[in-house]
């Protein structure tokens, strides 16, 4: 568990969710032996599936942040739904733990009066414990406290239609109620109100991040799981999750989940993402980047590799392929082969092509193809989301030259 600010005391948030680090090694840990061009041929880069070098993506596994179970439609009710004052997040004293065992590892601290939980501090309340209450929520609550009011409430509604599209960000999609699940996933944080300008500010400080999305949650009060009181109030919670990848539409399909006996629902959810003119990501040890759109180069006879990376869009993964792969074949002696007719080497990648890839419409990785020969962006001419039976999409494709 990432943990944020004390329960009760300030917004929480979620960080650490991607590992560059990791992603970058295992990046060069797939420039595995000498290659040379083509490393595979015509119709394995035109293929549609996505199955690259043996290594074949599924849907299933890499839905990370998918929580959604079974939606029950709530019993109809004709209250008119009405705003309250702010809850309290005050768990009944009546509530206790039920056949629960606390497994998480303690430590002392001299400034603490008890042990505190490892990585934590003083007064931490973990909202994962039975009965624990939930962070503190900023959103007005509804009345009467039922599901169906909660999402017919005009103040949410007004909230996410009135809301204005941050300088930079082009709107992707305006008050459902589902939030975006995606791959891409990197963090989220709990605001202190509809902020969508403050949601992009995050973003924009926040590595690798390309667009996010604005909701308000129907939350527990307090965590039933395990709890003697499994009924809990309701809360509203304005949450901002930021993505690494494009936010469309077609990603929001998080309708919410059950918590025991306590349905989640998500209402005035927002969508936004970078704008045509955001600038490329910088690669370290390569330059000129072009913008390919949403096409791919298809040029088998001078393709070096090609793999595919699950996460956020990260053009740093590409670029320690292809110097991992330059490398190895360095050492293997193929510099010294002939060079061809135009003037290069089959065994050296002097420029690699960074994909945003999708599935179903939502981010789902880095695509990564080497090239043994510099090509312009108006010779990228493959669209990966036309033909065959697969839901793979491009949602930006940018070439990089070895410096």
């Amino acid at each position: 568990m990432t943990r944020g600010a004390p329960v009760g005391v300030g917004p929480a948030s979620e960080k650490g969710i991607y590992n560059q680090d990791v992603a970058v090694a295992t990046a060069e840990a797939a420039a595995s032996g000498a290659t040379t061009a083509p490393a595979v041929n015509k119709r394995s880069l035109e293929e549609r599936t996505f199955c690259f070098l043996g290594y074949c993506p599924k849907k299933e596994g890499y839905q990370t942040q998918k929580t959604t179970t079974p939606f029950v439609t709530p019993v109809p009710t004709t209250t008119t739904p009405a705003v309250t004052s702010m809850p309290t997040n005050v768990v009944p004293s009546t509530c206790t733990p039920v056949s629960w065992t606390n497994t998480w590892a303690f430590t002392s601290d001299p400034a603490c009066p008890t042990a505190i939980e490892v990585d934590t501090f003083c007064g931490f309340i973990n909202p994962l414990d039975p009965c624990a209450p939930q962070p503190a929520a900023y959103g007005p609550p509804t009345t009467p406290d039922t599901v169906e009011a909660f999402q017919k409430n005009p103040v949410y509604s007004k909230m996410a239609l009135e809301a204005k599209t941050p300088t930079g960000y082009v709107q992707t999609f305006k008050n459902l109620s589902a939030s975006v699940q995606s791959n891409s996933y990197l963090a989220y944080k709990i605001l202190e109100s509809y902020d969508v300008a403050g949601c992009a500010k995050y973003c924009d400080e926040t590595d690798l991040c390309y667009g996010f999305n604005v909701f308000i949650e129907r939350d527990p009060a307090w965590n039933p799981d395990q709890c003697s009181c499994t009924n809990p109030a309701s809360i509203a919670q304005y949450k901002c999750s930021i993505f690494g990848s494009s936010v469309e539409k077609s990603a929001a399909t998080n309708i919410g989940q059950w918590r025991d006996d306590f349905q989640v629902v998500i209402v005035g959810s927002n969508g936004y993402e970078k704008g045509i003119d955001a600038s490329p990501p910088t690669v370290p040890g390569y330059g000129n980047p072009q913008d390919c759109g949403n096409k791919l180069h298809n040029q088998p006879k001078h393709c070096l590799g090609q793999r595919s990376f699950p996460g956020p869009f990260d053009a740093s993964l590409c670029a320690a392929y292809a110097t991992k792969q330059n490398a190895i074949n360095l050492k293997a002696g193929l510099f010294s082969k002939l060079l061809s007719l135009l003037g290069f080497s089959n065994g050296r990648c002097v420029q690699f092509q960074a994909a945003e890839l999708e599935m179903d419409g939502a981010g789902w990785g880095t695509h990564c193809r080497l090239f043994t020969k510099k090509f312009n962006k108006g010779q990228a001419n493959l669209d990966v989301s036309n033909g065959g039976s697969s839901k793979w999409g491009c949602g930006k494709s940018f070439t990089y030259d070895l410096a």
